[in-house]
């Protein structure tokens, strides 16, 4: 297969001069190239979310209830399997399959159907257990004290036995959610639209605490000793203490935050604003912000220095060092609405993105060779 390598739209060095943040060096670093390494097209579109990599295999979901594994190294397929219905959270990985929950196809009229949590085997795709829960047109899928949590959009929380799917036990609803919810080794973190922060514990699913905002959250993010980070509709990131009642510190930014996430240079903080923001997680303060040509929704992935982001709208990206925000290659338009705004991680600087009839590889600096 011929590799692609996309050039840069403008010169980085032209766009930098004109761009708040990190000033341009000539010379100092040397760009990173983008590379498309693989590409497949597939006669589905790909869902929202449910796409997902274990390094050795590629795994999407597509409109029509089928999960398939695809080769990391060829993108040929490896299994598929028909769950019917839709889905309706992403696919998460644990270390004995692949989770996922979906809803049985239907006409609009919910009355008496409930959703169906299934762990797949990573290996043949086919359903080691199932379980039921109650019917939410939204859920989140994550990992707790060695358990699977699902949360639905209305705030309800339950925990299942990752081996045989038995439900442990499940909250009632807190409040519709207006982020996605976070998960650490002992609780889950919650917002919801009538602007609170909820923490609830891995332990019979009591609450820890539950702390009123000054505004809706819209991005929330577990940190270092489980501080919890959180964006609001304004624009603010507010950093609070592992029990959420007291305020560490806060950041402004121009606009509603989409993103919050940490790593090792800070916090990474994505705004409506069209800038991406590394800032301190000891006192909020700016380490370099970086203005782009529109606006990410879903934020990005960090990966081997880097932060690579989408545009809303444009189907184009830009990567940039994570060191000081300085522009290292960008992704020109590929005319196709992207499916999952975000990249996933495959392997080392490698990611997968797909669009509404292909799945895509790119990596940083080069394919790896055959």
């Amino acid at each position: 297969m011929t590799r692609t390598i996309f050039t840069i739209v403008l010169s980085v060095s032209a766009f930098l001069a004109g761009n708040s943040g990190a000033p341009a060096q000539a010379g100092r670093a040397k760009q990173t190239a983008l590379a498309q390494c693989l590409h497949r097209t597939v006669s589905v579109p790909p869902g929202p979310g449910t796409l997902a990599s274990d390094g050795s295999q590629i795994f999407v979901g597509y409109l029509n209830g089928t999960i398939e594994a695809l080769s990391s190294g060829t993108l040929e397929s490896n299994w598929r399997s028909e769950l019917g219905g839709e889905f309706v959270s992403d696919l998460a990985l644990l270390e004995n399959g692949i989770a996922v929950v979906t809803n049985p196809s239907r006409d609009g009229n919910a009355a008496g159907e409930q959703s169906t949590v299934r762990l797949l085997s990573k290996e043949s795709g086919i359903t080691t257990w199932a379980a039921k829960v109650g019917y939410s047109e939204r859920y989140f899928i994550g990992r707790i004290n060695g358990s699977l949590a699902v949360v639905s959009k209305g705030g309800q929380v339950a925990l299942l036995d990752r081996n045989s799917g038995q439900v442990h036990w499940q909250t009632m609803p807190i409040g519709r959610l207006s982020a996605r919810p976070v998960f650490s080794a002992t609780s889950v973190a919650l917002a919801t639209v009538d602007k609170y922060l909820t923490v609830i514990s891995a332990q019979g699913g009591r609450v820890i605490s539950r702390q009123p905002t000054d505004f809706v959250s819209t991005a929330i993010t577990y940190l270092e000793k489980d501080s919890i980070a959180a964006g609001d509709e304004r624009g603010n990131v507010t950093l609070f203490s592992s029990e959420i009642s007291k305020t560490v510190w806060r950041f402004k930014s121009g606009a509603a935050v989409s993103s919050v996430s940490e790593t090792e240079e800070g916090i990474l903080v994505t705004s409506l604003d069209n800038f991406v923001y590394l800032i301190s997680d000891y006192n909020g303060d700016v380490i370099w912000k970086r203005r782009l040509t529109g606006r990410v929704l879903d934020g990005g992935l960090a990966i081997n220095g880097h932060f690579v982001v989408f545009i809303y709208g444009e189907n184009s990206g830009f990567v940039m060092s994570l060191d000081e925000g300085r522009l290292t290659d960008a992704v020109p338009s590929l005319h196709k609405d992207l499916v999952n705004r975000v990249p996933v991680l495959v392997r080392g600087r490698t990611f997968v993105l797909t669009t509404v009839d292909s799945v895509d590889l790119f990596s940083l600096g080069g394919c790896e060779k055959k």
